[in-house]
């Protein structure tokens, strides 16, 4: 997998980290040092005028009409998109060069195309050197597995769920797990980490994150229905951003 610091640049100080979810985006930039966390949610009040994030949802429940730009992961309108990282980072202070580095999570399972178009919204957005990293590879980076080892990442977001086996720094192959409503996923979860995990010589860790690892009973139903040893970072929501943080920091 990816080491820490693969995308540090020598003598450039500025960064910025950006998980752009269906229902949330994450973004850290060196230069505040926090993480900011809005709704992945567009208003516009008039012609020329929109709203981000909680105050599009405030401005929702007054009427104003609103947008999703995400969908299962990817960019579904390109220029509502570009909006909204514009207004989520207008007070961050970015630099006005296209030298700093970028990195933006992007679904292991997400095609070429939808990947070409993630980067191209958010560098029209914010500018500097945009890279996209698989989101399973940024998860299991932050959780700082064993280097020498195989693990299985279970990400579960809102409406998109993937299964990813990661191997020589790489993932080895992925799947995508259908939103069911309100079926239970969870069977068709373990099937698809049986159909990934084929272990030589030991059972792989199943690496647990996103922000619908946090309900309950997930991970025993998981670790109970596959035979793997579930483990959970310490914040799930935040694995894929905190390992872009490490990509771009070392």
């Amino acid at each position: 997998m990816l080491t820490a610091g693969a995308y540090a640049r020598p003598g450039v100080q500025s960064c910025l980290a950006l998980d752009l979810g269906t229902s949330t985006v994450r973004l850290w930039t060196s230069q505040s040092g926090t993480v900011i966390t809005e709704p992945t949610v567009l208003g516009r009040r008039s012609t020329d005028r929109h709203v981000a994030g909680r105050a599009a949802l405030t401005a929702q429940a007054r009427g104003v009409s609103v947008t999703w730009p995400v969908r299962d992961g990817v960019v579904r309108d390109f220029f509502a998109c570009v909006h909204l990282l514009r207004l989520l980072t207008a007070d961050v202070r970015l630099p006005s060069d296209t030298a700093y580095p970028v990195l933006v999570g992007v679904p292991a399972t997400a095609t070429l195309r939808q990947r070409n178009v993630l980067v191209a919204a958010v560098r029209r957005a914010v500018g500097g050197r945009v890279s996209a990293v698989e989101e399973p590879l940024a998860a299991a980076l932050a959780c700082r597995p064993d280097p020498g080892g195989d693990v299985v990442v279970v990400d579960i977001g809102s409406g998109r769920t993937e299964v990813a086996r990661i191997g020589d720094r790489s993932i080895v192959a992925a799947e995508r797990v259908e939103d069911a409503g309100s079926v239970d996923r969870i069977p068709a979860i373990a099937d698809c980490v049986r159909r990934l995990d084929r272990p030589r010589g030991g059972q792989r860790r199943l690496l647990l994150t996103g922000g619908g690892a946090t309900a309950p009973g997930i991970a025993a139903r998981l670790a109970a229905l596959t035979g793997r040893c579930v483990t959970m970072p310490a914040e799930p929501p935040l694995a894929t951003l905190t390992g872009l943080r490490r990509l771009l920091t070392g």
